[in-house]
Parts: C-alpha cells; structure tokens; sequence
C-alpha cells in the first residue's frame, strides 16, 4: 500500500493520482445521513485497483481517528458556519452523552441545539470574536433534557480558508464539574478559616477591652480611695475656718462697737489710735475682704476633686453585662470632666445635649466609647497646632424616631480619604508609637455594632475637621433584634 500526500490542497498518493481535492463542498468525516457510496467500493471496471486500494487505506485511517477521538475524555466538537447558520459537523461520543443526546441527534443540527442549554451564552458575540481570530474560553453550566446538570469548560478556535473567511470552528473542552466541587470546598474551607481568625481578633480585642477597663477601674479605685479621704478632711477643715472667720468677723465687730461706746477721754483717744495703727499695720480690711473669698474658691475646689472622684467612680464601675436603662447626657458630662486633663489645654467643648430618654445600654462600654472619641478629638486639633482659643470639640445629642443621635465633631487636622475604610481595622494607627494602639475605634466599632446594635459613621476632610455621628436604639439591642 502507497503512502498519501498533501499538495496543492489535495490529497495524492505515492503515483501522483489525486485522491481528494480541496474542491469537495464539505468534508466527508460524518455527516447527518452518511451516502451509502462514500464506503463501497466502486465497480472494478470503473475503479482501478490501485485507487481502490488506496480509499480503503484512507478509510481505515478515518475511522481510526474516529474511534480515538471517541475513546478520548475531552469534548471535541467542529461548528461548520454556512449560510443557514453555524451547525454540528462533527462531534465526538462524549460530545453527546454528556449533553444527553445520540450522535445522530446532533450532526448537521444547528449549534443552537447544544447552546441553549448553556448559561450565560451569547452567540452572536461569541461568532464575531471569532471572525476576528480570537480563541474563546468559557465555563458554562450546562442543562440537559433530564433536567441534571454539569458544568463545561471549553476553548473554541476559528478556521479559516484560504480567502481569509471563517468556515469552521474547533471546541475542545472538558466535564469540569468535579473541579469546581473542589474548588467550592476550598473556598470555604478558606471563609472559614477567614471567619474563624476575624472572630479570634474580636475576641481578642474584646479581651483587651476588657482587661484596660479592669485596669482603668483598678486605678480608679485606688486613686478615689487615696484621695476621698484626705479630700474630705480638706472639706471639713475649710468649712470650720469659714464658720470660724465669721464668728471672728462678729467678734471685731463687737469690739469695735464696744470701743465706740466708751466715754470720750484720753484712754479712749488712746485705744482708737492703737486700734487704728494694727488695722493699718495688719491690712485688716483686705483680709476681711479676701478671706471669704479665699474660703468659697477652697471649698470650689473642693468639690470639683470630690466630683472627678464621683466620676471615675462611675466611669469605671464594673457594671454588669446586662444592659439598663442609663442617661447618656449624663454619661457624656462624666467623660468629659474624667477625660477634661486631655483638651482642657487644647480646645474648648461645646455641648448641646438635647432631652434623651433613657437609653437601654451598657454604660460603662459606652463611656470607653466616648473616652476614645474624645481623646482622639483632642489629638487631631492638637496635631492641627491649635490652640484653646482656635480648637473647638462640638458635641450634641438628638432623638431620631427610636434611635438617639450622638455626634462628636473637632476641627482638627481630619482624616486622609484613603484612610477612611480603615479607621475600624484593629491595630490600625497613624500615631507615633507610644501614642496610640489602634485599638481605640475598633473597640468603638465592637461596642456600638456588635454589643448595642448600633451604628457609627465617620465623614472628614483635610485641613478642616472630622465627625463621628453614633446611632444607639433606645429600646437596646435585644429590642432591635426582636422587631
């Protein structure tokens, strides 16, 4: 048997007779309904022996690339694209069985009968992509008549004549359900892990919350216990020196008048004169004058120390997990005086606290909450080089339906846009080290979502401010979770 070659765009065997020309309208690999003649042998008078042989040669070889092509896993499939629309003109066996169908049921059927049931097919699009030399890549989820399911991975590349016009394309593709299976388990087995270290960092700041809170009230403790009692003393002295100045006071008086009643004679000319030169001598009207006052700004103080110690008290106050009824107003006014060593020296605070029901809440994770803003309200302006007279801390409260409003706004040095979607990250700060932890608004992000069902927005700009705006149910979180 003679070898076969390919010239010219003809098949030829190894005497030169052309076997196949590349004039035949369409090849002959299968078609819908297979012509009878194309496999008998012609009549030996009409068919040289020679030429006879070489068609079976070539037969054989077309049916043994057939069978490879249908033994093979991957899909193979060539769209012939003619004037009635793109066709199957070719497909292999897994072709059809994946798709449910006989291979009789799809060779020389329109493509459409395989891309409708794919999801997500164009194609119009797709046909013109390739008329410009593109391979396409799809995965598509595919239907079959049953209703199952699968899904397909495939590559689609165009052919083209010899005049440049696309007359065939070739689709290999594979069942890549089995794949995708995995990879959906890989995902979430990776969510999970991500959920999993998400949780362990909010417990963990959780847990820092919780151990600077204890160590806040440990402090507290031990700083109003060193100081009310001596405190107290301080009060109970000055209150006595007041009562006693005034009985003093009274006393003068009374001599005063005494010595006015006296008769006129020398002895008394004598005691007025003296009288006169130790009330000179020992400026006794001023001190009449300065003493009270001395006495009220002591006592002043007094009560200022004792009211910072009331309100450390309650700042740190290891109240229980439960949440209470609590007045926030309040709430407000113990911070700033607990946090007023942070911004006295820096800005002024201006308030406007509007009438608040009670809101139901932790009070003692609230007041961290405040603290933090404050704080950082404070660094901002003082990072902004101002000073009392030109930094300013607004806080204000307001009553939105069932919500109350909490806004603590400072004209500082605000917060770079690119640095917005971060502020609640934990560990995430632009202060210098030993300044700030990071942990501070994501703390407060914890406390107002996660604990109160709450919410906090942050809007800033460059050079002239930012605001936090907080959002607390009145009614607390267990009340939003049930409605």
């Amino acid at each position: 048997m003679g070898d076969c070659t390919i010239g010219g765009g003809c098949l030829k065997n190894d005497r030169g007779r052309t076997i196949i020309s590349n004039k035949m309208p369409e090849p002959t690999i299968r078609t819908a309904e297979p012509d009878p003649a194309d496999h008998e042998p012609m009549p030996p008078a009409e068919e040289p022996a020679a030429l006879r042989a070489d068609n079976a040669a070539l037969r054989g070889r077309l049916a043994l690339n057939e069978q490879a092509l249908d033994v093979m896993p991957t899909h193979f499939l060539i769209t012939s694209y003619g004037p009635s629309g793109p066709t199957i003109a070719y497909c292999n066996k897994v072709v059809a069985e994946h798709h449910g169908f006989c291979r009789e049921e799809l060779l020389g059927k329109s493509i459409k009968v395989l891309a409708q049931a794919m999801e997500s097919n164009n194609a119009a699009l797709n046909a013109e992509e390739l008329r410009a030399g593109k391979t396409l890549h799809h995965e598509n989820e595919v239907t079959r008549p049953d209703g199952s399911k699968f899904w397909l991975g495939r590559s689609v590349r165009p052919l083209f004549d010899g005049s440049g016009t696309m007359t065939h394309s070739v689709s290999l593709g594979a069942d890549i359900t089995a794949k995708r299976e995995e990879m959906r388990k890989k995902q979430e087995l990776q969510d999970k892990l991500v959920a999993e270290m998400k949780e362990r960092e909010r417990m963990a700041t959780e847990l820092q919350l919780a151990q600077k809170l204890e160590s806040v009230g440990r402090l507290a403790a031990g700083v109003a216990h060193e100081i009310n009692t001596p405190i107290q003393y301080v009060g109970d002295g000055v209150h006595f020196l007041r009562s006693a100045y005034e009985d003093i006071n009274q006393l003068l008086d009374g001599w005063r008048d005494a010595m006015e009643a006296l008769p006129d004679d020398t002895v008394r000319d004598r005691l007025r004169l003296q009288v006169a030169e130790l009330t000179v001598k020992f400026d006794i009207e001023f001190l009449r004058a300065e003493i009270p006052k001395a006495l009220e700004r002591t006592l002043d103080g007094v009560e200022r120390v004792t009211n910072i110690v009331k309100a450390m008290k309650e700042f740190a106050h290891p109240d229980a997990n439960e949440q209470s009824p609590c007045d926030l107003n309040h709430a407000l006014k113990t911070t700033l005086l607990v946090a007023s060593n942070e911004y006295r020296y820096i800005a002024r605070v201006h308030t406007d606290l509007a009438e608040l029901p009670d809101v139901v809440c932790n009070v003692g994770e609230l007041n961290q909450v405040f603290l933090n803003l404050i704080v950082n309200a404070a660094h901002a302006i003082q990072d902004a080089q101002k000073d009392p007279s030109t930094g300013e801390i607004k806080i204000s409260t307001a009553v939105a339906e069932d919500t109350v409003v909490i806004r603590i706004s400072d004209n500082g040095c605000g917060i770079p846009p690119e640095n917005l979607a971060k502020v609640y990250d934990p560990f995430f700060t632009t202060k210098e080290v030993g300044r700030g932890t990071g942990q501070g608004l994501a703390i407060t992000h914890s406390i107002l979502v996660d604990k109160h069902g709450g919410d906090i927005s942050v809007s800033s700009q460059m050079g002239v401010g930012t605001e936090f705006t907080l959002r607390l149910p009145i009614g607390g979180r267990i009340a939003t979770a049930s409605a």
